[in-house]
C-alpha cells in the first residue's frame, strides 16, 4: 500500500473507532514525537559522566536478572 492509501484508511478507522482506541492511538503517536523532557546542562553532564564510568568499569552495574535476584534475597532475609 502506498502512503496515501494508508493515510486514508487511518482516517476512516479513526472516524469510526471507539473513544478508548482513539485515545490509545493518540498516546502512541504523541509518545513517538518525544517525551517532552528537557534536561539542563548539569544533568546532561552528570548522565554522560555516569555512562562513561559504567562503560569503563569504574562503576558497578547489574543486569535486570541480578537486580531482581538481589531484591528477592533482600525481601526473604528481611521478612518482606
Amino acid at each position: 500500500m502506498n502512503y496515501d492509501v494508508v493515510k486514508e484508511k487511518l482516517h476512516d478507522l479513526i472516524d469510526h473507532a471507539e473513544q478508548d482506541k482513539v485515545m490509545a492511538i493518540y498516546t502512541l503517536l504523541s509518545n513517538e514525537a518525544g517525551s517532552g523532557v528537557a534536561y539542563d546542562e548539569a544533568t546532561l553532564n552528570m548522565l554522560e559522566a555516569t555512562k562513561e564510568n559504567m562503560l569503563s568499569g569504574k562503576e558497578k552495574t547489574y543486569t535486570l536478572e541480578q537486580t531482581i535476584d538481589n531484591i528477592r534475597k533482600h525481601r526473604s532475609s528481611n521478612g518482606v
